[in-house]
């Protein structure tokens, strides 16, 4: 085609131009590279939030956001101690004196909660009094034991500050709901600081995030390690703890992964070429590859969450496949001319255009991404997409400069004649070619046991299982989840209608009554549940001198006069679960930190009992970090389904054209689906999950091994010409490129080998499952494909099918 050929002359001239006007040309690529990084690098974010998951725009997460703008903050910080005696009066000084540290030293701390400062509504002498718990008993010298029944059964501390066996206390820290802001002041009159007057609507100030998060749980984790002992023992968990290990330990893997990437990039050179100048060129070529593809996303603002990190080892196979094979083309065609230019439009004229349509696919593969619902993996394809395009003009640059850099006398000695490798290689494809039948019935078992497999395929989203079982935010985390039954929280969102507000007796009534039938209603263990109810009820029985009988909501009236009786104490607790003028009500449910899809019948289930109860007295909305969750796992499956067809339409049109044929496009992407379905089979036998991780193999792992194929079939293309018969023309072909698609195949699985470095147990997986795969394509083009050919061709040209079986021909080989 007259595009493909203006391509390559394009691309010959460009590199032409590179090769003779190399030292005007170098320095000012590096001088353009490292500024863009520069300038961009240092900025970069990471984030391992649930909410990180979302799109800006997803109405769940905007649903959530308006919530904590309303209401506060639901990512809270747990600090738990377990200790003999927690009624004891020593311990509780001592627990006191930890509290007192982290509220003066926690930063972006809202409000705290513990036994030590939480209110205590008692009736003494005719009155009502508020206390805080701990403190006031401490100096007024009352022995604690005396309220431990009291204490303990009291629905607002029970699973909250106190276990329910009152083994635990606990310290529950609030963030603040929005970040700090430069414009943000603190007037100080004794020195003469004033501030100006600004307002600021809350819809545009940043909410809380991780960067915050990660200050607070290293705050808190300093001052707990000084207290931590044999009778005091401290745990931390939270959301915001769990997120901010999530970061911790990406920021201690993404060095690992990029230092053994670039390990693997020299060696593979330097066994494939024994020369250092390539090796060299290999990695310089990764480094700036990955750099500049970081600094991209940097640029954009976008943070590096988990399933992003995919980009290292993503931008490795796609730079060093396109090095391996310009690389190999040019010493090639070096062996056939003795000039570079003359070398390079021979090596490009042989290669680039399978080189081209390579990064296309691939780009096609990672375009199914974009479409997911899922942000991480949203972003993984948009900037997966930018590492192709880095990858492959660098690749070309850095091959060309090397090249031109290359000694005659190891220039000279290559040669054309094929390894050992590629001659085995070359003697399988001949083999599957010449018997298409049995290749093709035997794939066709290996299919069916695959397609058992996946019909065991379960999916998953449990970002706390990523986390190695001696983690010490799991650890923390299950301990908690075991004595309090949570540590989520999932939110419903109450909105009176018909003029009545979250005061009204019956509205309440009906919010009292759904919440305490909900426990029985789900299979998921939930801890407690919280509304400005529950501060009546414990006036109530405040009021009545404390009788247990009196621990219920009272008539209209009283609803008044005791709401009125808190604020006029100052309870601003209560706040939290209504809005400003008790338009809206907050019913808090706390749930353990469990797989992501049991949420989702949990949310439907409780939404529903409230929706039906309250019928057309109110609006009700699921919200919370559970709902995010929920919806997260929801959309693992939602991303595999959309993504897998929009890559597998992409790639076919590309191969398609690629090839300008719509049946050898249609062919080709047999033996590239081939492995993916085969390692889903592999997964339901293992009891391996789909997850936000694996969900990503089939798009990733077709949009790369499309490498080969594209390569197979376009040698094959030139080679049937020249050929007998089909064999011929497959095993010439293997000869021509067997060694650059072991190689390729080799680099793909040494790349993703590296994730074996991680310390996240799903990281772990997905490299695992990507290398097997990538095995599994070699084996699958050198077998499947071939047969296919054969059978295609045969009904296309019967008279270049050999006569003779494949023993005699192969017996000159």
């Amino acid at each position: 085609m007259r595009v493909f050929a203006a391509i390559e002359a394009a691309v010959s001239w460009i590199l032409c131009g590179i090769y003779n006007h190399r030292l005007k040309v170098l320095p000012l690529a590096l001088l353009l590279i490292a500024g863009f990084i520069a300038a961009n690098l240092p900025n970069i974010q990471k984030d391992g939030r649930v909410e990180a998951f979302m799109h800006k725009n997803d109405p769940a997460l905007a649903t959530y956001y308006e919530m904590r703008r309303e209401f506060g903050q639901d990512n809270r910080l747990i600090v738990s101690v377990s200790a003999p005696d927690v009624f004891d009066t020593a311990f509780l000084t001592r627990f006191s004196e930890l509290h007192n540290e982290i509220a003066d030293g926690v930063p972006h701390v809202s409000e705290i909660f513990s036994p030590y400062n939480i209110p205590f509504i008692e009736y003494e002498n005719g009155g009502v009094y508020l206390e805080e718990l701990v403190r006031n008993m401490l100096v007024r010298g009352r022995d604690p034991r005396e309220l431990r029944e009291r204490i303990v059964e009291t629905p607002l501390y029970r699973n909250f500050i106190i276990s329910e066996d009152g083994g635990t206390v606990s310290i529950v820290i609030e963030p603040y709901r929005y970040a700090p802001d430069a414009s943000d002041c603190t007037p100080d009159p004794a020195n003469g600081v004033t501030c100006s007057v600004s307002f600021t609507p809350l819809a545009e100030r940043t909410l809380l995030g991780a960067p915050q998060y990660a200050e607070m749980t290293a705050a808190a984790r300093e001052i707990v390690s000084r207290y931590q002992g044999e009778d005091f023992i401290v745990n931390i968990a939270g959301a915001p703890v769990v997120s901010t290990e999530i970061v911790r330990m990406m920021e201690r893997d993404m060095p690992r992964f990029t230092l053994a990437c670039l390990i693997i990039t020299v060696l593979t050179m330097l066994v494939l070429h024994r020369s250092l100048l390539i090796g060299f060129g290999a990695f310089v070529n990764f480094l700036t590859g990955i750099l500049t593809t970081l600094a991209t996303v940097s640029a954009f603002g976008v943070s590096v969450t988990p399933p992003v990190q995919l980009l290292i080892p993503m931008t490795l196979v796609v730079g060093l496949c396109t090095y391996v094979h310009f690389t190999a083309a040019l010493l090639k065609a070096r062996a056939q001319e003795k000039t570079g230019p003359a070398a390079i439009r021979r090596a490009v004229g042989n290669s680039n255009t399978p080189i081209l349509f390579t990064a296309l696919t691939t780009a096609g593969g990672l375009a199914g991404l974009i479409a997911s619902p899922l942000a991480p993996i949203t972003d993984l394809g948009l900037f997966g997409l930018v590492s192709v395009a880095v990858s492959y003009l660098l690749s070309l640059f850095w091959v060309t400069i090397i090249f031109r850099t290359l000694p005659k006398r190891f220039l000279d000695r290559q040669q054309a004649a094929p390894g050992p490798v590629p001659r085995l290689m070359a003697r399988i494809a001949a083999m599957s070619a010449t018997r298409p039948y049995h290749v093709l019935a035997a794939s066709a078992v290996v299919l069916a046991v695959a397609v058992a497999g996946i019909m065991r395929l379960d999916y998953s989203h449990n970002s706390l299982l990523w986390l190695p079982e001696s983690n010490p935010a799991r650890t923390a985390t299950e301990y908690i989840d075991e004595r309090y039954h949570g540590t989520v929280n999932l939110e419903m969102v109450v909105s009176p209608k018909g003029g009545r507000d979250f005061r009204d007796e019956t509205i309440l009534k009906t919010v009292d009554e759904t919440a305490r039938a909900v426990y029985a209603a789900v299979d998921v263990p939930i801890g407690r549940h919280t509304s400005i109810i529950s501060f009546i009820e414990e006036t109530n029985q405040a009021i009545h001198d404390g009788d247990p009988a009196a621990l219920r909501l009272p008539g209209q009236d009283e609803i008044w006069d005791q709401i009125l009786l808190l604020e006029g104490q100052g309870i601003d607790d209560m706040k939290r679960y209504v809005s400003m003028d008790y338009s809206t009500g907050r019913v808090s449910f706390q749930t353990p930190w469990l797989e992501a899809k049991r949420y989702s019948e949990l949310v439907a289930t409780i939404e529903s009992r409230f929706q039906t109860a309250l019928g057309d007295t109110a609006d009700v909305e699921a919200t919370g970090l559970i709902v995010l969750l929920a919806q997260t796992s929801k959309a693992v499956l939602d991303s595999m389904s959309l993504s897998y067809f929009i890559a597998m339409v992409f790639v076919t049109a590309f191969m398609a054209l690629a090839f300008q044929s719509s049946g050898l496009g249609l062919l080709s992407i047999v033996p590239n689906v081939a492995p993916f379905v085969i390692l889903l089979g592999i997964m339901g036998f293992l009891g391996l999950p789909l997850d936000t991780f694996t969900v990503l193999i089939g798009g990733i792992i077709t949009g790369l091994i499309v490498d080969d194929t594209l390569h197979f079939f376009h040698a094959l293309r030139q080679k049937l010409p020249e050929q007998d018969d089909v064999v011929e023309a497959v095993r010439a072909s293997v000869h021509d490129i067997g060694g650059a698609l072991f190689a390729t195949t080799l680099v793909v699985m040494l790349s993703f080998a590296v994730f074996g470095l991680s310390t996240m147990s799903n990281i772990q997986t997905f490299g695992a499952l990507m290398v097997m795969g990538s095995a599994i394509a070699l084996v699958a083009e050198m077998t499947v494909g071939p047969a296919i050919l054969s059978l295609y061709l045969k009904s296309r040209q019967p008279d270049r099918m050999p006569v003779a079986g494949y023993e005699a021909s192969d017996a000159t080989t």
